[in-house]
């Protein structure tokens, strides 16, 4: 049985336009509030304060959002406090906004989750009964004969399926597996019984 870690790809530019994003949103809810009495003032501050954190925490992430984890923190941060926006306006009468924030932390919360899934990668089981990929929601069991060829090449490994759909992914070869023996044992089991 082999087992690979698939190579992660660097979410990080993508998860600082989301941040930065999510910091607009609370700009332009800052832009609809009206005030009229403490609990408005309470949720400008709230509000105009992390939006300050969400830019700087942009600018400097290098600094500051240096793995997974602190992205992941702080989008849970971020779907809170919309769920919280989603409450004030609901409180003030602005239904339509409530809603979409109530949406918006929702998807928030499932992009959470998908990446919590992905936190520590994915791995590639290859055994002599079948291969174990991942997959969006869960694990794909691929079975022998529904392939044509498998090649590990350096860090490269490549599936190539009887449909005619090639999977090629990047891999830590973390328990140094020779690419040889890999390849042969591959053979043997693509061979016809």
């Amino acid at each position: 049985m082999y087992t690979f870690q698939v190579k992660q790809k660097d979410r990080s530019k993508i998860l600082s336009a989301f941040h930065l994003l999510i910091a607009l949103i609370f700009i332009l809810d800052l832009s609809h509030v009206h005030e009229n009495g403490k609990r408005d003032w309470i949720f400008l501050a709230v509000y105009f304060i992390t939006c300050i954190f969400l830019f700087v925490f942009v600018i400097f992430q290098r600094k500051f959002l240096k793995g997974l984890t602190q992205h992941l923190s702080l989008l849970l941060f971020e779907s809170v406090l919309i769920l919280f926006g989603a409450i004030y306006f609901w409180a003030k009468g602005a239904s339509l906004v409530a809603v979409s924030h109530g949406i918006l932390a929702g998807v928030i919360i499932l992009f959470w989750i998908y990446l919590k899934k992905r936190e520590y990668g994915e791995t590639i089981v290859i055994s002599e009964t079948n291969i174990i990929l991942p997959g969006l929601s869960g694990y794909r069991l691929v079975e022998w004969n529904e392939l044509t060829n498998i090649i590990k090449k350096y860090d490269l490994l490549t599936i190539d399926f009887k449909n005619n759909k090639l999977l090629q992914v990047e891999v830590i070869n973390m328990d140094r597996i020779d690419d040889d023996q890999f390849n042969q044992f591959c053979r043997q089991q693509l061979a016809p019984k």
